[in-house]
């Protein structure tokens, strides 16, 4: 007979299981690694939210710090799961790209072909990047754009995008060292190691590790989550978590939260922190991304009351539920935050929300400048 869990015992494990609640002492790359993967979409409030992962004693645990991580390769960026970017570690990127590709260039392939992008123009397009980037160099978007230009390519707006991202699934180029403002892009190869001792060898195996790792980190969670996070088609998605839970018996249960059917991974309900606790998350936080039929447990129960003046698309959560949205809005000398609730909030929620944006400013180094809207 599946467990039942309360709503609340399932959102306090989950915040745990993403360390949003439990923050690791590891490096940004030991965060990365332990996620899988990490949705990296808004590169800047990406690494905000790898910074809530680690203890808050983490030396280097600054947006500086952590992009200076990104430069070193440390942790790597480049389109996988989905045709969306993420952050994944080296000994990770290639089996993700090798298991995942296929299924993006599917979903790419009407793109392709309507920015005109056959098979020969970007067999012609990687030899130029591949050229471009030979020997070590380090090419930000826009050199690359000026030798596929040169080289007679035509490189512009979204059929760039398609060039670099089909790039990317196949294993050419990916992240590599920032100049300024501008992301990086380096040789695959040069930066993700060939062969990662006990890295999945094939299909089957890489369908079983992608389960047991997002089933370990995100749980509970059903196989549609599963589905919708990874990319894959359901049969897949099915067949990963079928062998996760059959490869370790007692490790994988199955549960039930508000009717759903879903699988965790019993280790005891760890105590939520004592309320009120918020969290300032981006909108691509992985506590929101991986998951989709069992996403309504993030949502408040009731309704939202009063539409606020402004609603941002960041999500500030109290006790692990959505009840306000958040924008970074800088300004001269200072980390603004603009913060639109979505219900009444007593004193202490506020005083907790102030408490988090103080954090947050702290991470850019600045002086912190809080507005509620």
């Amino acid at each position: 007979m599946p467990q039942t869990l309360s709503r609340a015992e399932a959102i306090s494990l989950r915040m745990h299981r993403h360390n949003l609640w439990s923050p690791l002492p590891a490096s940004a790359g030991g965060v990365v690694e332990r996620h899988v993967a990490m949705q990296a979409q808004d590169y800047a409030y990406a690494l905000w939210g790898m910074a809530r992962r680690r203890l808050p004693t983490a030396e280097g645990n600054r947006a500086a710090d952590l992009a200076s991580a990104v430069d070193r390769g440390e942790i790597l960026r480049t389109h996988v799961l989905r045709p969306t970017w993420h952050f994944v570690s080296p000994a990770d990127a290639r089996w993700l790209l090798e298991l995942t590709a296929p299924h993006v260039h599917r979903t790419n392939k009407l793109y392709y072909g309507k920015s005109g992008l056959d098979g020969q123009t970007l067999s012609a397009a990687h030899g130029v990047l591949a050229a471009e980037l030979a020997n070590g160099r380090h090419r930000t978007r826009r050199q690359l754009q000026d030798a596929l230009v040169r080289s007679g390519i035509e490189a512009s707006g979204i059929r760039l995008s398609y060039i670099l991202m089909h790039a990317e699934l196949e294993r050419l180029v990916i992240s590599g060292a920032s100049q300024g403002r501008q992301r990086g892009y380096a040789l695959f190869d040069e930066r993700v190691p060939g062969h990662v001792p006990g890295a999945p060898a094939d299909r089957d195996g890489a369908l079983k590790a992608l389960a047991e790792r997002y089933l370990g980190t995100r749980g509970p969670v059903g196989v549609k989550d599963f589905a919708v996070w990874s990319g894959l088609p359901m049969a897949d998605a099915r067949a990963g978590v079928v062998s996760a839970v059959e490869a370790s018996p007692r490790r994988f249960e199955p549960c039930v939260v508000d009717g759903m059917s879903l699988w965790w991974e019993p280790s005891g309900v760890i105590p939520a922190p004592a309320a009120p606790r918020v969290d300032l998350l981006q909108c691509y936080d992985e506590y929101v991304m991986s998951y989709f039929e069992s996403k309504p447990l993030i949502f408040m129960q009731a309704g939202p009351g009063p539409a606020p003046a402004a609603a941002f698309y960041h999500p500030v959560l109290i006790d692990g539920v959505i009840a306000g949205t958040w924008k970074y809005a800088p300004s001269p000398g200072a980390a603004r935050v603009l913060v639109a609730p979505l219900r009444h909030l007593a004193t202490a929620e506020r005083l907790a929300v102030e408490a988090a944006a103080a954090d947050f400013s702290a991470f850019h180094g600045l002086p912190g400048a809080l507005e509620w809207v």
